[in-house]
């Protein structure tokens, strides 16, 4: 059976508890450097919420989200061969003022809504999209978040280096095991670095 999706009063328990979590990696991560506010980590433990959530729903065979992808892509594939049939029409309404302002502004409303939807669906296909590759990054993703939240608590300052045994990987190792990737720093380091490709689901290195 299928589970009930998690209370807001749930959620917000789990935010709380990850945002304790998130304080203690980068505590330990760093003595050198002041941990982030508060607030930044309950934004990167909102972050692991969404994307551990994700992980978990792109798993499921036949989701919900697989079919918005593939219904998405072929309605935006509909509209785009129907858009220059009514931008005929929008045309010949423009140079035939016979046709009354009502016809020439049902035209353009068309165009309007057409054109509307097809940059919303443009903008959530890759959201859908079962390669996920295209925007999800979390390695990457992550530490770009956590060294702009050390940066925020300590003037500008905050770890450069993705050597194994530093700051950085030593923090993304709890927070991707929370989202389901366990990697060692090594593996991190190394995806950091670029030498390695992003970690498949399920890929434990």
């Amino acid at each position: 059976m299928p589970t009930a999706d998690p209370a807001p009063q749930d959620l917000r328990k789990e935010l709380d508890r990850l945002a304790q979590e998130v304080d203690l990696w980068f505590r330990q991560a760093s003595r050198r450097l002041k941990a982030p506010s508060d607030r930044s980590c309950r934004m990167i433990a909102g972050w692991l919420m969404m994307l551990r959530h994700n992980r978990v729903n792109d798993k499921k065979p036949a989701s919900t989200k697989s079919s918005a992808y593939r219904y998405g892509k072929l309605f935006l594939n509909h509209l785009t061969l129907l858009r220059p049939k009514f931008g005929a029409m929008e045309t010949f309404a423009s140079q035939d003022p016979g046709l009354g302002e009502w016809y020439q502004e049902y035209q353009k409303e068309i165009l309007f809504r057409i054109d509307e939807t097809r940059r919303g669906i443009e903008a959530l296909l890759p959201v859908f999209s079962p390669r996920r590759d295209a925007i999800w990054d979390p390695p990457r993703d992550l530490a770009s978040a956590a060294r702009k939240a050390w940066a925020d608590a300590n003037d500008g300052r905050y770890p450069r280096s993705n050597n194994p045994k530093d700051p950085i990987c030593l923090f993304l190792v709890p927070a991707l095991t929370e989202i389901g990737l366990r990697l060692s720093p090594d593996a991190i380091s190394d995806i950091l670095r670029g030498r390695r490709r992003k970690p498949k689901d399920g890929q434990n290195r």
